[in-house]
């Protein structure tokens, strides 16, 4: 039954059938419809998002109310839905709501799907029941109100330009104070939210929020006007959100880039004073800053800049604290100075906040004191005076603290004795000035004055330069420094250098030559002007010669007068010797002796280049007493080159002295006792190195180039070209001197420049290591036939060379000679001997055998000879070479005989005129190999484990021959006797080989040796003309055996049975058995030869033998091996024939191809199922067979391979209904099963 309305938008709340007059009934219905509505209050409110579905229950209590009739949804005044309860359930709905609403029952609820904002209203589900209970409570209905929840599209902070601030940035930077604004809006949001503005958990006071509505939604805006101060430090200034429509709180938020002034600065470091050097460390801390601070350090008013001074350092470093603010430390750090004293250092801070606001930075102040040593000053700086006079130097000072506790005066950095008052006044703490009473010489310097308090030393840094004038002191130097070569034509400068002089400048200089007066400089009369304007210092003198040969001198001028004249200075001269001569002797050199050049010159030159002093010493050379070891002219520390050879020193003979001299006293050397040591030829000189110290262990030593000479004495004479002015006598002097005989000191004495000469050979040279006068050749040569050169040198130059050729003759000498033995082949068709004898002048070659000389005209030899040019690669001179060949063709029988060729033959030369004859032997011995090896036993019998005695191989050849023993093929012994030395075993049994060989071949011969031992038996059972019959085999050497058979009887009793039947073998032995036995019996069988007897061996004998035991053993294995054979075959044929069918077998399953349609087999399924039961197999085979359309063979079978459920070949052994679309046919022609489908 359909719901009645009784007025517009109000709804029946029940609906009773009556048959009371309409009228009454709706009078009724309207006054309790007007009652209910206006007192109708909302059970229940449910809230859902827009766009999702809701579901309205409506409760119904049947057991309260009754049976319901029918059901209505209203909402607001409008009905959108009603339900008509009973058999068919039939349900309306409004048309605008028809595709979103729904009405379901069990329970009884209203469905909103896609729900919208229109949506929003209260909604009555209002019920019908056919006969209602009083206990019914549902008398207004079920009313619902239904919110509809939008949740905002966003929440946007904006600031007070209108821009957008997102959430969790930072705005800013903003100073404190400064006023902050920003707008909160949130949009489109339903029902209206509540928004606020929040630090932390501080509320801000704001204005009230504005909400305007549009299409059932709202927007929400609140607005943010806040004094930023310290507190909204580090802080997030939220925007906060509450709605129904939203789960939690939404916050949007932002921080702002607070920056803040500092608020407190100090100055920390130095307590009370600091002491000047020391460290210092001002820390400025400032605090409260928003950005850090810019930190900027004063001296009183002055800028300190770390750029400008590189003892000053500044180090910044800023911590932001949890607030954001910056605490920021400044470390002035400089060493601290007197200019530091009473400073003010001012730390200045300020930033951004302090800039913006033209405030002034704030700062801190700290006052530094520094204690100090004295700064000290001296005046004048410069004082120039002459001798004996009184001078003033003044020092003033400033220190903290002031008073002073020590002065010092230092000249030239020494220490002024001011203690001494006759020469020095003042120089104290009470007079820090310094008198000099009467200068002097001595007081020229730098003078500095060094003072000292409690805190340390001040020296002044300025000097007062003293100068006082006083005459010159000179010395002659000399550039080249000499000695000059005449032969350069140099020029030498002369300098009359200042040692000691102020002004060291000279005016004027007088030169002497051998102490008379050469020439007065400047030279300023009007014919010499070009000497007037010159440094009168310097003399030139040009093309130097043997004129310049002088002692010069000079004395110097300059403001305080003429100074004393220089000590003499000489000027040496080198020139070079005269012509050489050179002489040899002997004339003719003889190979492998010695010959000696002698090299001599008229005119020595200067120096000297004679070796050996043969007329008096030049008396032009002064020679002085060595006050030390002189410095030598040439000498190096490092091993001597080989250019500079030439300048070692030479060691001389002097034969008064016979024995070691000691270092301490020497006899005195005379030019005269030097000249008669010159003349002794008795010495040898040869040529070494040595160490030799010139200071008496005192300085460095010196590698140098000495000549050794006869051991009896150690007394040397060095020569050097160093000269002395000096009157007085010659004194020797002591060196020491290491070579391989050890160290030893010996006495010397200057003399003169070692004597020196160059040498060549061949044209090539000079030869760096011979400079004597004289030079020994040894051995002589092939490469000593050559020319000689010599010539003289000396400082001054080389002297003109001399030159001679060396003629060299060689005696007889044998390059090749005859070997001790010549071994020739019997049967060879080629012998000869060769011997070849260097010889100069030429000799001639003869042959001689046994002593007899061979003659020419011996048909059986012929001799060929050849002269042969020297050979400079093997040194060897001309020689000659001989060669005695054997005619074989013209020898008896064409070969050697093996006995009587057999001689000595001789190679015999002639002498020459430096050499006897010579001659050379050789033993003519014919050889042939190996013939006629015999053995000293052919056959050897050794009983086993017993050692053999020794065995004997010769053989006749020439060279001897070597012996070697073989067996089995592997070399077991080395020479002519085998003996083996270990006990032979039956294996060693064999033939045994000798060897003998020679190089020209071998020879063999044989022994057997028979290792002999005890037999061993077996026993076999076997018939032999049909007897039964035991066989006893022995296995021994020597082979023959003999045997003893016996019966083992009881208790361990023998019976013996006799030796037994050998027939024809004599290792076997036969017994026949008798057929009457019915026991177990036990036969023994022991054999023996000549060597010993066996252990016996036995058989055990149970029975007559069966049939196959009467078969001989290599007949039964034959049955045995073909029984296998024949087996092994018929299992091969087995497995190739069931290969073959599986392969078969194989091929036809996979070619068997069915084709069922699926309504064929569902049809005769259902035939099968209507019968009752499954078709015999036969009959479902021939059904299959008879329908040519189910084969596989047909012009349309699939030509893939049918899609079988489980792979091909496998058979399902199933009843037939279980298994609706499997078959299983029995091929008539092939026992095959196919699966079709």
């Amino acid at each position: 039954m359909a719901p009645k309305r009784t007025g517009k938008g109000i709804p029946m709340s029940k609906r009773v059938i009556l048959t009371a007059p309409i009228s009454t009934s709706l009078v009724l219905l309207v006054f309790l419809a007007l009652f209910g509505h206006s007192s109708a209050q909302v059970d229940t409110t449910i809230s859902q998002q827009e766009s999702f579905s809701v579901v309205l229950p409506c409760p119904v209590n049947v057991d309260k109310c009754g049976k319901l009739h029918s059901l209505n949804w209203f909402k607001g005044d409008d009905r959108i839905a009603a339900m008509l309860l009973g058999e068919s359930n039939v349900t309306s709905v409004n048309k605008e709501f028809d595709e979103r609403v729904t009405v379901q029952q069990n329970p009884y609820r209203l469905v909103i799907k896609d729900l919208k904002i229109a949506d929003e209203d209260i909604y009555l589900c209002d019920t019908t029941f056919f006969i209602p209970e009083e206990t019914c409570d549902n008398f207004n209905g079920y009313r619902v109100e239904l919110r509809v929840l939008v949740p905002p599209t966003e929440i946007v902070i904006l600031d007070a330009k209108g821009d957008r601030i997102e959430n969790g940035s930072v705005v800013g930077p903003m100073q404190e104070r400064q006023s902050l604004k920003a707008t909160c809006t949130v949009k489109n949001t339903r029902p209206q939210p509540e928004v606020g503005w929040f630090r932390g958990d501080k509320r801000l006071t704001t204005y009230s929020p504005t909400h305007d509505l549009n299409d059932g939604l709202y927007t929400s805006t609140l607005e943010l006007d806040w004094p930023l101060s310290r507190e909204d430090l580090a802080q997030d200034i939220e925007c906060r959100v509450n709605s129904a429509a939203i789960p939690n709180t939404t916050v949007t938020k932002f921080s702002v880039d607070l920056q803040v002034r500092p608020t407190r600065i100090d100055i920390n470091g130095v307590k009370h004073h600091t002491v000047q050097g020391s460290k210092v460390v001002l820390t400025c801390d400032i605090q409260g800053a928003r950005p850090a601070v810019n930190l900027t350090w004063y001296n009183s008013s002055i800028l300190i800049n770390p750029d400008d001074n590189d003892i000053t350092e500044i180090r910044i470093k800023s911590f932001e604290k949890k607030d954001g603010t910056y605490h920021t430390q400044s470390e002035l750090i400089f060493n601290a100075t007197r200019f530091e004293n009473d400073r003010v250092f001012r730390c200045e801070a300020e930033n951004v906040v302090l800039q913006i606001n033209r405030e002034k930075p704030i700062s801190s102040v700290f006052t530094l004191e520094v204690l100090y040593p004295p700064v000290v000053k001296v005046s004048p700086s410069a004082i120039m005076t002459n001798t004996s006079e009184i001078v003033l130097l003044n020092c003033e000072y400033v220190a903290n603290p002031a008073s002073l506790t020590q002065v010092e005066w230092y000249r030239n950095d020494d220490l002024v004795n001011v203690n001494d008052t006759n020469h020095y006044k003042g120089g104290n703490s009470e007079n820090v000035a310094l008198v000099i009473k009467s200068t002097a010489k001595d007081d020229i310097g730098n003078y500095s004055c060094q003072l000292s308090n409690t805190i340390g030393k001040g020296i002044s840094d300025q000097k007062i330069n003293l100068d006082v004038q006083y005459v010159p002191s000179v010395e002659i130097l000399m550039i080249p420094e000499g000695p000059v070569r005449e032969s350069d034509e140099s020029n030498v400068t002369l300098f009359c250098n200042v040692l000691d002089a102020n002004p060291l400048a000279l005016t004027k200089v007088r030169w002497y030559a051998n102490s008379t007066l050469l020439k007065e400089l400047p030279d300023c009369e009007e014919t010499r002007e070009d000497l007037c304007h010159i440094d009168p210092s310097k003399l030139l003198l040009e093309s130097i010669g043997r004129g310049f040969f002088y002692n010069y001198s000079c004395e110097g001028y300059n403001s305080a007068g003429w100074g004393p004249r220089s000590e003499d200075k000489e000027l040496l001269v080198h020139y070079e010797p005269g012509p050489s001569a050179l002489t040899h002797f002997p004339l003719v050199a003889v190979k492998k002796k010695s010959v000696t050049f002698s090299c001599s010159v008229d005119d020595p030159g200067y120096p000297d280049s004679n070796r050996f002093v043969t007329k008096p010493v030049n008396h032009n050379y002064k020679k002085i007493k060595t006050q030390h070891a002189p410095l030598i002219e040439f000498h190096t520390v490092e091993a001597l080159q080989p250019q500079e050879a030439d300048i070692a020193f030479e060691a001389l003979l002097l034969n008064k002295i016979q024995k070691s001299l000691p270092s301490t006293a020497s006899p005195q050397i005379s030019p005269r006792n030097l000249e008669a040591s010159a003349s002794l030829l008795a010495h040898e000189i040869k040529e070494t190195h040595a160490l030799i110290d010139l200071h008496l262990n005192h300085s460095h030593c010196t590698l140098l180039t000495l000549t050794t000479y006869t051991p009896q004495s150690q007394f040397l004479t060095l020569y050097t070209g160093i000269k002395q002015k000096n009157d007085s006598i010659v004194s020797p002097s002591s060196y020491a001197l290491y070579r391989k005989m050890g160290k030893f000191s010996f006495d010397a004495q200057i003399v003169s420049k070692p004597n020196r000469y160059r040498w060549l050979r061949g044209g090539r040279g000079p030869l760096q290591d011979i400079v004597t006068k004289d030079w020994t050749v040894e051995p002589v040569g092939l490469d000593s036939r050559t020319n000689y050169s010599c010539y003289a040198y000396n400082e001054g130059g080389k002297g003109i060379m001399a030159t001679v050729n060396l003629e060299v003759h060689a005696p007889p000498f044998f390059i090749k000679n005859l070997p001790p033995y010549t071994g020739v082949l019997h049967s060879s068709q080629n012998a000869t001997l060769t011997c070849r004898i260097e010889c100069v002048p030429r000799c001639d070659i003869s042959w001689q055998k046994d002593g007899e000389p061979i003659e020419r005209n011996d048909t059986r030899y012929f001799i060929k000879e050849k002269y042969m040019e020297a050979s400079p690669a093997t040194g060897d001179f001309e020689s000659m070479l001989s060669v005695l060949h054997f005619n074989m063709s013209n020898w008896p029988l064409g070969k050697f005989d093996i006995e009587a060729d057999n001689a000595n033959y001789e190679c015999v030369s002639t002498g020459n005129t430096v050499g006897a004859s010579i001659r050379s032997r050789t033993y003519f011995g014919i050889e042939y190999a190996p013939d006629n090896t015999t053995v000293s036993e052919n056959i050897l019998y050794v009983q086993e484990d017993t050692i053999p005695g020794r065995i004997l191989c010769k053989s006749r050849a020439n060279p001897e021959p070597l012996y070697k023993w073989f067996f089995k093929n592997e070399t077991i012994a080395n020479g002519n006797a085998l003996i083996i030395n270990t006990a032979m075993k039956r294996n060693d049994n064999g033939t045994y080989t000798c060897q003998a060989y020679n190089k020209h071949g071998k020879s063999i011969a044989e022994t057997v040796i028979e290792v002999q031992f005890k037999p061993r038996c077996e026993i076999e059972r076997r018939e032999i003309d049909d007897q039964d019959t035991l066989i006893c085999t022995a296995y021994g050497n020597p082979l023959e055996a003999d045997f003893s058979w016996s019966i083992k009887g009881e208790n361990d009793t023998v019976q013996v049975l006799g030796s037994g039947e050998k027939k024809t073998f004599l290792e076997k032995s036969f017994y026949i058995l008798q057929t009457d036995y019915a026991i177990s019996r036990t036969y023994r069988c022991v054999s023996n030869n000549t060597v010993g007897s066996a252990p016996f061996c036995e058989i055990e004998v149970a029975e007559q033998l069966a049939w196959w035991q009467l078969w001989e053993k290599n007949t039964l294995i034959i049955i045995v091996a073909v029984i296998l054979g024949l087996l092994l075959t018929v299992i091969i044929i087995c497995c190739i024939i069931i290969c073959i069918c599986r392969r078969r077998r194989r091929q036809d399953k996979y070619l068997t191809e069915v084709s069922l349609s699926a309504n064929s087999v569902l049809y005769d399924q259902s035939e099968m199922t209507q019968a009752g039961g499954s078709p015999p197999i036969q009959d479902k085979s021939t059904a299959f067979l008879a329908n040519p359309t189910l084969t596989s063979f047909n012009a349309n079978a699939p030509k893939s391979p049918p899609r079988w459920p489980i792979r091909p070949g496998v058979m399902l052994h199933q009843r037939w209904q279980h298994r609706p679309v499997i078959g299983r046919i029995e091929c008539c022609f092939k026992k095959k099963s196919v699966l079709f489908r």
